[in-house]
């Protein structure tokens, strides 16, 4: 079955031709399916549930149209405008958004990129169904190149005004198709062909996510980069720092939240951009107040909170292991502060544990089993082989279960798991596993060939990875560390969760990433230098910069859904910044305390050496530690 008829069953017939023509459609499409190269990671209609058509043909009078004029244009011709020869004017083609996206009502945000025809002067991007018709004019503004290159084309970031005309009339409902419409002169348009919908989820998406922004030192140009927010019920369209570098250069990343967002384990490191986790500190941290209250005692590495943050399960691989050394490893049991260690589980023989991930009722553990012997001795983030394994946890005796696998095949490596907030999917990366090497970028820390997936928990037996086709789009695309929303919610009469993920696919007209390769993090423990050895002279412009991407997913019980695709394709986060490295975005139920701001950003904040307090927050680049504000509380 195929896309578009899939869809149909989803979303229910078109609306009917009576009402498009009240309305002032015409009653013919608006063009031919835009072809799309699926090696390009950008573009591509919705497999799966994700696909879609409004069915309509383009608006041919302005009755009850919203417009939004810009400043000094002259007027746009009215739809049903007598359209250009191909010889007059060319059409424009849309870069961004892409089709069939599913979008929440409150992201806000939504950048239009489209290669403008040659001659034209003026333009108008409209949006329409049966119920929507908003009309943005705009000149040609150019969308910057990421790495300095020629802009590729024009870019328009809506008016909140005109976002909330289109998201809030079509919560829940039909697909909006999206067009360009161009002109030389006022005499006459051309428009678009590719067909564009969007569709808005029912509910706001609430919660928020902490991610990390890296760059690279040793010959590549830029900053270390840190840790920042976003809170999904602000209007903020730009990063929120929480714990950055600043002028020192500090490395801060690593993180892990509680699903309550209270705390924080997060890692600091020297700024020569190695592997290895000899120099890399470990903290907890009081979320609200950038407090560091714990945490010296914990091995850097992996670790996952209790739902009230009361207690904390961390890897212990640091130190512990030689290279080529049996993998005999346990997991230690702290209080939330990572303060008091409660207990050290030790794991069967031959088995050591990482990437865990509690249950929201924190009553199930899964982490992964890596092949034995592949595990880095600098740390548990660079392995082979990785299979699920799932175990009982009792909160009150900080007793874990007898370890049983949930997926394993010698010829995939499974990781990063994650359940979902209602414990029904896990959802975690899958790659294939040719071979071991160093230099391949083919373990589990920065793999190209990385996949998104999910499996019911608990599985039956004999229980399958499901692919995501829409989310993925192509295979290559480094689709890394993904994370659920925090919340599920409804959609069309289904279940509905979005995932995060971070990925090296191209972004519209303002990135291209395909033919570059993927120059950071390094390549393997084995390069324990500012820069591994294969990427000496290698400058910033010409590594591959991952960004987070978001994705709809329906995660209804019912089985019958494995069969389809059950993804939306994923769209760019607006509050980003596309120039840097965006990675491992964590999602939390809720964005503690105040915003952090920078020590130029010029609002109030301690500065470094500075007094700190509940009500004395530390600047962004450092953090409370005794009572002091510091770059990092180790010394």
């Amino acid at each position: 079955m195929g896309a578009r008829s899939k869809l149909d069953l989803l979303l229910g017939a078109a609306v009917g031709v009576a009402l498009m023509t009240g309305l002032g459609f015409a009653g013919t499409s608006c063009g031919s399916e835009s072809e799309v190269d699926p090696n390009a990671a950008d573009g591509g209609g919705g497999t799966g549930e994700a696909g879609g058509s409004t069915g309509l043909g383009v608006p041919t009078d302005d009755t009850g149209s919203k417009n939004y004029p810009c400043a000094g244009c002259a007027p746009f011709p009215p739809l049903g405008a007598p359209e250009c020869a191909p010889s007059v004017l060319g059409k424009a083609g849309i870069a961004y958004p892409l089709d069939g996206l599913l979008l929440p009502p409150n992201m806000n945000v939504l950048e239009v990129q489209f290669t403008p025809p040659p001659s034209a002067t003026l333009y108008e991007v409209d949006f329409y169904n049966a119920i929507t018709k908003v009309k943005v004019e705009t000149k040609c503004t150019d969308v910057p190149d990421v790495r300095g290159g020629t802009s590729r084309g024009c870019g328009v970031t809506l008016p909140q005004g005109a976002w909330n005309d289109i998201a809030n009339s079509n919560r829940d409902g039909d697909p909006v198709r999206v067009i360009v419409r161009a002109t030389t002169d006022g005499s006459c348009v051309s428009i678009s062909e590719a067909k564009i919908d969007l569709s808005f989820a029912k509910e706001d998406l609430a919660g928020g996510i902490y991610y990390w922004q890296s760059a690279t030192f040793g010959g590549i140009g830029g900053q270390t980069g840190g840790i920042y927010s976003h809170d999904f019920g602000s209007f903020d369209p730009t990063p929120t720092p929480f714990y950055t570098s600043g002028g020192t250069g500090t490395c801060v990343g690593c993180h892990t939240l509680s699903r309550d967002g209270a705390r924080m384990a997060v890692m600091t490191d020297d700024p020569d951009g190695d592997d290895e986790f000899a120099d890399v500190k470990m903290h907890v941290m009081d979320v609200a107040t950038r407090t560091v209250v714990g945490g010296s005692k914990v091995s850097p590495g992996f670790q996952t909170f209790t739902h009230d943050h009361a207690k904390m399960i961390a890897t212990t691989f640091k130190g512990k292991k030689a290279p080529g050394a049996s993998v005999d490893g346990s997991l230690d049991v702290y209080d939330g502060d990572g303060l008091t260690l409660l207990a050290n589980v030790p794991l069967p023989a031959g088995m050591g544990g990482t990437h865990p991930d509690l249950s929201r009722d924190d009553a199930h553990l899964v982490f992964v089993v890596p092949q034995a012997g592949t595990i880095s001795p600098e740390g548990d983030h660079h392995f082979f082989g990785g299979a699920l394994y799932g175990s009982t946890f009792d909160v009150a005796t900080n007793a874990i279960g007898a370890p049983a696998a949930l997926l394993a095949d010698p010829t995939r490596s499974y990781y990063y798991p994650s359940f979902s907030p209602n414990g029904t999917f896990l959802l975690f990366n899958d790659a294939p596993q040719p071979g071991n090497s160093a230099t391949a970028n083919n373990d589990a820390f920065y793999n190209r060939s990385a996949r998104v997936k999910i499996m019911h928990f608990p599985p039956a037996p004999g229980a399958k990875a499901l692919d995501l086709a829409a989310l993925n789009v192509a295979d290559g695309l480094t689709n890394s560390w993904p994370r659920w929303s925090p919340f599920v919610q409804t959609y069309k009469g289904h279940k509905l969760l979005w995932i995060t993920f971070s990925s090296n696919r191209d972004y519209g007209l303002h990135l291209v990433n395909k033919g570059f390769d993927n120059c950071y993090p390094p390549e393997g423990p084995a390069y324990d230098d500012p820069q591994p050895l294969s990427k000496q002279g290698v400058t910033y412009g010409n590594c591959a910069q991952p960004q987070i991407w978001m994705a709809g997913v329906l995660v209804d019980e019912d089985g019958a859904l494995d069969a389809k695709d059950r993804s939306f394709p994923a769209f760019w986060l607006p509050f980003q910044d596309v120039s840097s490295h965006n990675h491992t975005a964590q999602w939390v139920e809720k964005i503690q305390g105040p915003s952090s701001p920078g020590p130029d950003a010029g609002v109030a904040c301690v500065p470094n050496a500075g007094a700190c307090s509940a009500s004395a927050t530390c600047c962004s680049d450092t953090v409370c530690c005794g009572g002091t504000c510091a770059v990092t509380c180790v010394r």
